[in-house]
């Protein structure tokens, strides 16, 4: 597949042929009597993988002497919870997490937690001696299993040809193995009804002079195969949309 689109896509140049915030988010944690923090959650750049690491970004008031955080599976955390108390789970955070450097006061501080596969709470104790408050973040991370060889049909090069594919979980979701360049991948999200969305992700690194090539679209999954109607941009403007099927593996349920 990879070579005949390579080949395909040379041809073509031959003939001419997305979470965010804003920037007071973090800075104003509001002015409690007790010490707290506000917990923002961002999709971390690389070299981290967004699929397991999570960015937070720990917003303290004045009355935070320190804070600590400690990142467990939910399950295991709810079990802590439910042995020893919720104030009992502070003084475990406490003891067994990680204090925030930095964090005192009126401040804030970003973290990047890692390696989280499948459901995680992030658990963060602001302290004041004997005062303490907790706030929590949730994260789903993905674990990925390769399914086999299915197949492309690309209206947009006018090819086809195999791929490897990816399936995800707890969250559904499949992957396209770079269809048609090696390390660019194409996600597909599933939702419960089947729909599929394409959030917008590069596909190529340089097409012709334009630069990056980015796809984004939906569609839905039926019988075995995707079909998304995918718009096909770069930086100078779109090519428009094109129907592109990716058909699963036959072992694929």
């Amino acid at each position: 597949m990879k070579k005949y689109i390579y080949s395909l896509f040379m041809m073509i140049l031959a003939v001419g042929g997305m979470i965010s915030c804003s920037e007071e988010e973090g800075t104003n944690p509001g002015s409690d009597s007790r010490p707290n923090v506000v917990v923002y959650q961002f999709a971390p750049e690389a070299p981290y993988n967004a699929d397991n690491d999570l960015l937070l970004r720990i917003a303290a008031n004045s009355k935070v002497a320190e804070a600590y955080y400690l990142a467990e599976a939910t399950t295991d955390r709810e079990a802590h919870i439910a042995s020893m108390g919720k104030d009992g789970y502070m003084d475990y955070v406490i003891k067994n997490g990680t204090k925030i450097e930095g964090l005192s006061g009126a401040s804030d501080s970003d973290v990047t937690v890692t390696g989280m596969v499948g459901e995680y709470t992030i658990t963060v104790v602001a302290v004041n001696g004997n005062d303490r408050m907790a706030t929590e973040a949730t994260f789903t991370g993905l674990k990925w299993e390769s399914i086999g060889i299915g197949m492309l049909s690309s209206s947009f090069f006018g090819g086809e040809g195999e791929c490897e594919f990816y399936k995800a979980s707890p969250v559904l979701k499949y992957k396209a193995i770079g269809p048609f360049e090696e390390g660019y991948d194409i996600v597909f999200d599933v939702a419960d009804n089947n729909s599929v969305t394409v959030a917008q992700q590069a596909v190529y690194s340089s097409y012709g002079s334009y630069g990056a090539l980015y796809v984004s679209g939906n569609g839905a999954l039926q019988s075995n195969n995707i079909t998304v109607n995918l718009t096909f941009r770069v930086s100078a403007g779109t090519f428009g949309a094109f129907t592109e099927t990716f058909i699963l593996p036959a072992t694929e349920p």
